[in-house]
């Protein structure tokens, strides 16, 4: 090996470490702060949408006149996604696709007031202000981390919530697998975002295969970063379908998997109708995230059976030999550090 060659092999692992980590999604950001479209506060209703690059990375709506979100923890926050290597990266906020007179640096985990102006923004009614129709508010705009090259295809509904009050939100684009939601909320948050997302394969953002025969991926998010936890949602209920062709002896039992951030856990799942062509399902949660339809080729818990949730000061048990999950960001940056080192002891020693 010669002085020619450590330095490529130094090279390569750089890369290849960048790499991995490139697209692991980090703590969103949080804006709020007044909005004006020509001189004038944005009426209620406008949507925003942040932008890195030409990738949206959150949006969310107006609530009141002149400003959105809030500073207040409770608060509707503007949350923007981004991933490792992008802190610094600018942010561009566009109403009706005209970019703000200001712009912003984005920060991981960062909660921030920018006030944004806008010049020449009309309306389909040729007037200033106006939403494009699928923004958030309340509970805070949607933000996702997923991909767009392994997204099928998503739908955005804005429901008012109400502590204790159900809300169902339908979903209308063809071929959904899952065709409704029955939200009931521990909060009042007003309007809020609620998206699915029908996957192309696995979600992007888990990191173990999904068990059983998998018949879609959806993400179901709700309101912004943090706000789809049992704190805030009494009771979830999932309604899907699945085409009877699919449902062959082979397949087991059905049955819907969600991902907590390092576990798939299924959730009390029941088949509620069929006819000719499809069957329909119901699937029972607190939280919203990742989820499957999975063939479990086993026993699918029966309506009415409790399903663990972490609640908080609720002690849960892990299996002992669970191990916890792998920072594999450390581990390459350590392989990064030794084989610099390495590299230059060989050289010194040449």
């Amino acid at each position: 090996m010669n002085k020619k060659t450590i330095p490529l092999i130094v090279f390569i692992i750089l890369v290849s470490a960048g790499t991995s980590v490139a697209l692991n999604p980090l703590i969103p950001a949080g804006y709020y702060g007044s909005i004006t479209l020509d001189g004038q506060p944005a009426p209620a209703g406008t949507t925003i949408i942040a932008k890195i690059g030409a990738e949206e990375r959150g949006r969310i709506s107006t609530v009141s006149s002149g400003s959105y979100g809030g500073p207040g923890g409770p608060d509707p926050k503007l949350g923007v996604l981004g991933y490792a290597g992008e802190n610094g990266s600018i942010v561009t906020f566009y109403v009706n696709n005209v970019a703000a007179q200001q712009t912003t640096t984005w920060t991981s985990g960062e909660i921030k007031q920018v006030d944004i102006t806008f010049v020449g923004v009309t309306t389909a009614g040729g007037g200033p202000g106006g939403g494009s129709g699928s923004g958030g508010g309340g509970g805070g705009g949607v933000v996702s981390g997923e991909p767009f090259d392994n997204i099928e295809f998503q739908e955005t509904r804005t429901v008012d919530f109400r502590a204790g009050v159900p809300v169902t939100v339908s979903f209308t684009l063809p071929g959904h697998a899952v065709y409704e939601l029955m939200i009931t909320p521990n909060v009042s948050a007003g309007p809020t975002d609620v998206m699915i997302q029908q996957l192309k394969g696995t979600s992007k953002l888990v990191s173990s295969q999904i068990p059983g025969s998998v018949y879609k991926n959806v993400n179901i998010w709700i309101g912004s970063p943090g706000f789809a936890v049992p704190a805030n949602i009494r009771e979830g209920i999932i309604r899907f379908r699945i085409n009877n062709s699919w449902l062959t002896d082979d397949i087991g039992d059905i049955g819907m998997m969600r991902w907590d951030g390092s576990n798939w856990n299924p959730l009390d799942t029941g088949q509620k109708n069929k006819d000719d062509n499809v069957t329909y399902y119901e699937a029972m949660t607190t939280s919203f995230s990742p989820f499957a339809i999975s063939g479990m080729g086993g026993t699918v818990a029966t309506p009415g059976a409790t399903q663990p949730v972490a609640t908080p000061g609720a002690t849960v048990t892990v299996p002992p030999e669970q191990a916890p999950p792998i920072n594999f960001a450390l581990i390459i940056g350590v392989i990064v550090l030794i084989a610099i080192v390495a590299a230059a002891l060989y050289l010194k020693r040449r």
